[in-house]
């Protein structure tokens, strides 16, 4: 059953930027503050008891900041740019900016919808017997260029989608990851023979094994546990063995 939107905001259960899950945040989860906004104030002699005006002189900012701690190649390049070769993440010559909108899921059933976001993100962290390596992130919100509203909040929506419907494996085998986003918790089918699959948050991890015979398919299904009309499929396929 999915959570109830009693107007409580709070626990994290998937950001998207870009039309992209992101990979999986440190359990201090995100951090939503910013410049508070600033004014000018007008005071009058004849009126001691107050300012007789007030002008804003600065919006404020919105900033999110945020650890993503799972730093698979393609996740730390949907945050900090550069280019991915297989697992390999090459970082970029130059710091980069990502743009694009973002929502952000809470586990209490609201979903943060926000138009445009400047994303730049760095490695940090220690490696040692405490503590680990992540990206620092800083995520702030920019002001719709045509002067309508920067962000909303509402109930999250009922679905399930993912983001590549269809794999293809040579038959030597190899995995593949999926990323998932749902409103809620979902159950998967069983997968096809050849095929294991694991789940890891917002992520399947699908793996085939060497295939020595003929070509294979078959597909997995994810459904909505709270509403079994919400489905999205993955087809699946293995080329013959030689």
């Amino acid at each position: 059953m999915d959570p109830i939107n009693d107007g409580y905001m709070m626990l994290l259960d998937e950001l998207i930027i870009s039309g992209k899950t992101i990979g999986n945040i440190s359990e201090e989860g995100i951090d939503w503050g910013g410049d508070k906004p600033t004014y000018n104030k007008l005071v009058a002699a004849q009126k001691r008891n107050g300012p007789v005006k007030k002008v804003l002189a600065n919006p404020g900012t919105n900033l999110f900041t945020f650890q993503m701690i799972q730093l698979i190649a393609q996740n730390i390049a949907d945050l900090a740019g550069g280019s991915v070769n297989g697992e390999v993440w090459n970082a970029p010559a130059n710091m980069a900016l990502i743009e694009g909108p973002a929502s952000i899921k809470t586990g209490t059933g609201q979903t943060i919808v926000i138009k445009k976001m400047s994303v730049s993100a760095v490695p940090r962290g220690k490696m040692g017997n405490s503590g680990n390596v992540y990206l620092d992130c800083e995520a702030e919100m920019i002001a719709p260029s045509d002067g309508s509203s920067p962000y909303s909040i509402g109930p999250t929506v009922a679905a399930v989608t993912v983001d590549q419907e269809s794999l293809a494996f040579p038959a030597a085998g190899g995995s593949k990851v999926v990323r998932v986003s749902a409103s809620g918790l979902i159950s998967l089918s069983s997968a096809p023979a050849g095929f294991t699959l694991t789940q890891d948050g917002n992520f399947l991890v699908i793996t085939a094994a060497n295939n020595t015979g003929a070509a294979k398919s078959g597909s997995l299904t994810l459904t909505l546990v709270s509403d079994g009309t919400k489905t999205a499929t993955i087809e699946l396929s293995q080329a013959a063995g030689a």
